[in-house]
């Protein structure tokens, strides 16, 4: 592993080198200890492990959206998720606390209390009849709720809760002490699985309801649909082409966009534009850009998502703005608020890389940061591993007029203690170095001329020297090395979890199909839930 070659010592602060991570998991046939073709099973299940899944914050809103059709939030209150290898639906890191079983308790009090009552219960509670409507709604909802029928001592024990309600006031307050009661479950909460058995051992296929869970939370990051559970009704989920079919029907809804959007949001980290703050003498506009900023990038990678390609999140020649942005980035465009699509200035901007929502969010208040921006593309786009810094470190230098960032920044190479790390961050990120700290284009830096020359090492085909970003971004355009690092995201999102030993061979196979497909993204996605760590999971002993 790269990180293995890192010697550590002094160098700028933790914050300019946060670099916590993964590490670089790119099967190749090229790569020492990657899996040969002629090493890998054809027919052999081989899933990873299958650790219990909890929903986070964007899950769980999702979810009470649209179980109890209420605009109602209440994860926006919740503590935050743990994030691991950049992701935060990460098993292994979703921890729970007392603090999060109290909030569990109190949006469950908060959503029972305001829940329409009259679209959940399908029955009238009629005098005399109160306990077999309650049934028919604990049966029908608790489905819902639950993600699977529920076994009869489990309506029974819900039974009692409504009967306590009844006896206590009346009918609704039953109905909404079960509403409480189920939301507070571990089986709301969770996503619990256990596999159907099969007479030979070994891995087993997740359950029609289970395999319904799996592709609503990877697709759409909420709970099935009406058209998922009939199908977990009718055991048709248990085929490649039935799990196929359900995928592609779900990549067409929009719920779909919402669910791309956050997994751009993690991975790209396109929620750290919101915490940035600029020095206003140096960056007076920023302000009020910032909001169509990131706009641009949402909607750019919505449209690159759908419409294109994973060469064209790097080198796509156009982007979208309004007319604020366009005068921000000094080309023709639209005339009002309104987002268009326009084509950008070749020799200036070029795919994501190049944005302002990147290189604002990856800059210091009064300065660029060729650390923030290198650390980024080594971690996010190349998938590679990078060790702590050490705390010994000293303050990244103040901005002067008689020197360049490059020039303060490149104390870095020569120091012994710190070249190690920075030999592979500093050169990738001294080609952002045309860019400003919120993005602008610059051919100078105060008066002196900008340096932009640097390069990428240690990536295979992403490797090269390069003049400035939007040549380094067109090399990963067409890198397959770039590629396979994006269908390793998008593995470990799926998933929950990191990539293990054993699958290695079937990670080459999904970047294989991946390659096939034209860098399709929506392939790409249906392609893992066609995967064995998609459709089986370990026995319970074995995951743990």
């Amino acid at each position: 592993m790269i990180a293995a070659a890192f010697p550590l010592g002094g160098c700028f602060g933790q914050a300019d080198l946060d670099v916590n991570g993964g590490a670089p998991q790119r099967p190749s046939q090229e790569e020492p200890g990657g899996p040969s073709a002629a090493s890998c099973p054809a027919t052999a299940v081989q899933p990873g492990p299958s650790p219990l899944r909890r929903l986070n914050r964007f899950e769980y809103d999702n979810t009470v959206r649209d179980l109890l059709t209420t605009s109602l939030r209440p994860a926006q209150g919740f503590a935050p998720e743990e994030e691991a290898l950049g992701f935060k639906n990460n098993a292994y890191a979703l921890n729970v606390t007392l603090l999060h079983v109290e909030q569990w308790m109190t949006a469950a009090e908060s959503l029972a209390a305001a829940a329409d009552l009259s679209k959940l219960v399908p029955c009238q509670p009629t005098a005399g009849a109160e306990t077999a409507c309650a049934t028919q709604f604990i049966e029908r909802f608790g489905k819902r709720a639950w993600r699977r029928p529920l076994e009869a001592e489990e309506v029974a024990r819900l039974g009692s809760v409504f009967r306590s309600g009844l006896t206590r006031k009346d009918f609704a307050t039953g109905i909404r002490m079960v509403i409480e009661s189920l939301l507070q479950s571990p089986f709301f909460l969770y996503r619990v699985e256990s596999g159907t058995p099969s007479a030979q051992g070994g891995p087993l296929a997740v359950s029609a309801y289970e395999m319904a869970s799996r592709l609503s939370y990877f697709l759409w990051g909420t709970m099935p649909d009406e058209t998922l559970f009939q199908a977990a009704d009718a055991g048709k989920l248990g085929t490649r082409e039935e799990v196929e079919a359900q995928a592609r029907r779900m990549l067409t809804d929009p719920k779909a966009h919402r669910m791309v959007a956050e997994f751009h949001k993690q991975w790209l980290m396109l929620d750290s534009l919101d915490r940035v703050t600029k020095d206003a003498t140096l960056y007076p506009g920023f302000e009020t850009l910032k909001e169509a900023m990131k706009t641009e990038t949402e909607t750019f990678l919505d449209y690159v998502f759908f419409e294109g390609n994973a060469s064209q999140l790097f080198d796509a020649p156009y982007t979208f703005v309004n007319k604020p942005l366009a005068d921000f980035y000094g080309i023709t465009g639209p005339t009002g608020t309104a987002f268009e699509k326009v084509t950008v200035n070749p020799a200036q901007r070029a795919g994501f890389l190049t944005q302002a929502t990147f290189l604002a969010s990856h800059a210091k208040p009064n300065q660029s940061s060729p650390i923030h921006r290198g650390v980024f593309v080594r971690k996010q786009i190349l998938c590679q591993q990078l060790p702590t810094p050490p705390d010994n470190v000293g303050a990244p230098p103040d901005p002067s007029p008689d020197s360049t960032t490059r020039q303060r920044f490149a104390e870095h190479t020569k120091n012994p203690a710190c070249s190690g790390c920075h030999s592979l961050i500093d050169p990738i990120g001294f080609t952002f170095e045309n860019y400003d700290g919120v993005g602008g284009y610059r051919t100078q830096e105060g008066a002196l001329p900008v340096d932009a020359s640097g390069g990428v090492s240690q990536a295979e085909d992403a490797n090269g020297s390069f003049v400035g970003a939007v040549e380094m971004s067109r090399r990963f355009a067409q890198s397959q090395y770039v590629k396979d690092c994006i269908a390793t995201q998008w593995f470990r999102f799926a998933n929950g979890r990191a990539e293990v030993e054993a699958e290695k061979c079937e990670l080459q196979e999904l970047q294989r199909q991946f390659a096939a497909s034209g860098y399709n993204f929506r392939e790409l996605l249906v392609q893992l839930a066609l995967s064995d760590a998609f459709r089986y999971r370990q026995p319970a002993l074995a995951a743990q």
